[in-house]
């Protein structure tokens, strides 16, 4: 527990923390202000009290009334700055993590052109890469953002894979205007396929849903910025007004913060890398134009039909996309070697690095470049280009994500380190940073630390399949046939495909009776993996609650309803008013959310994501109000 006199108070600071403590009439009232200061300092993870700190508290006070505090004052002004305190700590958004929601009062596409220029106001003129995998693309604002940002911006690089539907104008699709500006910094694949079966009344192939090879359903980007991982946005929101402004949906943002965020990141960038490269899964334009008259002709002549006449469009692939090397960055409130060496090099000593280090292990991390300058005055001549390198990440070290480096630059020793590693590719994820002592943590060494761990885990889990193939697998990207550490149908934790459908049923797997599962789900199929585990999380006792979208979910209702007649904790609910098109749940402080229903062709045929956020209450209680907020807007199944 940091007590007041361990602070490192600003220069700005003290002046003002000198007035707020004269206002005390006793050493205990002095006490207690300096308490809330210390809370203040520890809003952005560090034992450093800014100005701006201490001003959220000095305000508190002043607005609990003006000379001295008397002990209803006093009282009123310590409720303030609690209040003021917690509002900096989510402003700040330390581990990056932040969620947004249609229907709120927010455009979600506002917000995602917001975080695309920001991106560029990061990248600074350096090489940045933004790769898209979108199902539908119909925003007149994305549009523009996207074509404003390669125009101005010859450093940034535009990849974007989208579902076959896309690759023609109608409906107001986005991609064909923009391949039509020539722009080389804008390139375009489509999922490779043939959604289209032959019409006897019309004697010639007409499209059908249920003839696709695989959509490629996924909603999200990811950017590098000169080879660094940088920031990853995804869920059920498609690229639309109609989306933006008539259906429930969602969209997560993930800033390269920790080893938690930046897993996820190198995750959906290694995807969308795996899918541009596979000539069996994306096609570029002409090539896409070329395979549909081939499969068309196909079709026409199979039916005692004459081919058309067609001339084959001219070669246009971009050729192999290898994601760039991340060689300079670094994080100056990271644990990994290379944020120390990389810090050297760039100071061009390793004694002032060391200092940096020092400084930041007495007093907890740098909130910015600023605090930088001011706790090591010898880094105060650094330029703007040196400072474009450095990233102030949230100074902690997740359990469940982190590597053994990491873990051992944090202050664990190599044998805790190893022992951790060991225990979660058996066991899984550590539910808290107090479950370390299962792996021989002395408490003393937990509490020790605690400022620097956490028990976050963000993971990515993706489905794909090929055209042709005779089944999906885990993913295009490197890890595509990757397992996870999971729960089975029987409660045992071991090793399965970490498939789409895992990151879900792993959460239902899990529950105990009495815990609560929300569930809002757009598709729903009875016959669905993810269903099947949550009906059998509610008969082990599990309270249920799901809002499922009117119109393609009337059997997985029905059975719901079956559930709660026998009496289980089971209720449903159905969005009538308007297209309830999320796809997630809650189950305590773990959520997963994405692209993916519960139905066998998001198991087994489509290109998906599905996210898993564990141990991170914030994420779960956002994603639990919103499940309440469309939970009393519908109607019972």
């Amino acid at each position: 527990m940091t007590t007041f006199s361990q602070l490192k108070l600003t220069s700005a600071a003290r002046p003002i923390v000198d007035r707020v403590l004269a206002r005390a009439t006793t050493d205990a009232d002095r006490t207690r202000i300096q308490s809330a200061l210390v809370n203040a300092a520890g809003a952005d993870l560090n034992k450093v009290l800014s100005a701006q700190e201490v001003q959220a508290v000095a305000d508190a006070f002043e607005a609990a009334g003006t000379g001295a505090l008397t002990p209803d004052r006093l009282g009123i002004g310590i409720e303030g700055a609690h209040v003021a305190i917690k509002s900096m700590a989510d402003l700040g958004n330390l581990d990056g993590v932040s969620n947004v929601f249609t229907l709120q009062g927010k455009s979600v596409e506002a917000r995602m052109v917001k975080e695309l220029q920001d991106a560029v106001v990061r990248a600074n003129g350096r090489p940045m890469d933004v790769n898209m995998l979108i199902f539908e693309f119909q925003s007149d604002v994305m549009e523009k953002a996207v074509t404003d940002i390669a125009r101005q911006n010859p450093n940034v690089t535009f990849r974007v894979i989208a579902d076959s539907g896309q690759a023609t104008a109608s409906g107001g699709n986005a991609l064909p205007e923009l391949l039509k500006l020539g722009l080389p910094n804008i390139q375009v694949k489509f999922k490779k396929d043939f959604p289209y079966v032959w019409n006897d009344s019309l004697k010639r192939p007409t499209y059908n849903h249920g003839a696709t090879q695989g959509l490629n359903h996924h909603k999200g980007f990811v950017t590098f910025i000169d080879g660094k991982p940088d920031a990853l946005l995804t869920g059920s929101f498609n690229w639309s007004t109609t989306a933006d402004t008539k259906n429930y949906e969602d969209l997560t943002v993930f800033q390269n913060k920790d080893s938690s965020s930046r897993r996820a990141v190198e995750q959906f960038g290694g995807e969308f890398a795996g899918y541009w490269n596979n000539p069996d899964a994306a096609l570029s334009p002409n090539a896409f134009q070329n395979y549909k008259g081939t499969k068309w002709n196909e079709m026409l002549i199979a039916h005692g039909k004459p081919g058309t006449s067609i001339t084959n469009r001219a070669d246009d692939s971009y050729g192999t996309y290898a994601l760039p090397s991340d060689t300079k960055s670094l994080d100056v409130n990271g644990f990994r070697v290379q944020d120390e060496t990389r810090l050297a090099t760039l100071l061009g000593s390793k004694t002032l690095a060391r200092t940096v280090m020092q400084e930041r292990a007495k007093f907890g991390r740098f909130a910015d470049a600023a605090d930088l300058k001011e706790r090591v005055p010898q880094l105060a001549s650094l330029t703007e280009a040196q400072l474009q390198n450095i990233g102030f990440g949230s100074g902690q070290v997740s359990i469940n994500t982190a590597s053994l480096e990491e873990l051992d630059k944090v202050g664990l020793t190599k044998k805790q380190a190893t022992a951790l590693v060991a225990y979660r590719a058996t066991n899984g994820d550590f539910d808290s940073i107090d479950d370390l002592i299962k792996v021989g943590v002395p408490k003393a060494t937990i509490t020790r630390l605690r400022a620097s761990l956490t028990a976050v885990d963000v993971e990515a889990f993706f489905n794909s399949r090929p055209a042709g193939a005779p089944a999906g697998g885990t993913g295009y990207g490197p890890d595509g046939t990757r397992t996870a550490v999971v729960a089975g149908a029987d409660g045992v934790i071991g090793n399965s495909r970490a498939s789409v459908t895992v990151a879900a049923t792993d959460l239902f797997n899990r529950a105990k009776a009495g815990q609560t599962i929300d569930v809002a789900m757009y598709g729903a199929s009875p016959s669905a993996p993810e269903f099947v585990a949550l009906i059998a999380a509610a008969k082990r006792g599990a309270v249920v609650r799901v809002v499922l979208e009117d119109g393609f979910t009337a059997p997985a209702a029905a059975a719901l309803k079956a559930l709660a007649t026998q009496g289980y904790a089971v209720d449903v609910r159905i969005q009538k008013a308007k297209t309830m098109h999320e796809k997630f749940g809650v189950v305590g402080n773990d959520v997963f959310f994405g692209s993916a229903n519960f139905s066998e062709s998001s198991s087994t045929k489509h290109s998906e994501n599905r996210i898993a956020v564990k141990n991170h209450e914030e994420t779960a209680n956002v994603f639990r109000s919103r499940f309440d907020e469309i939970w009393a807007k519908s109607v019972p199944g």
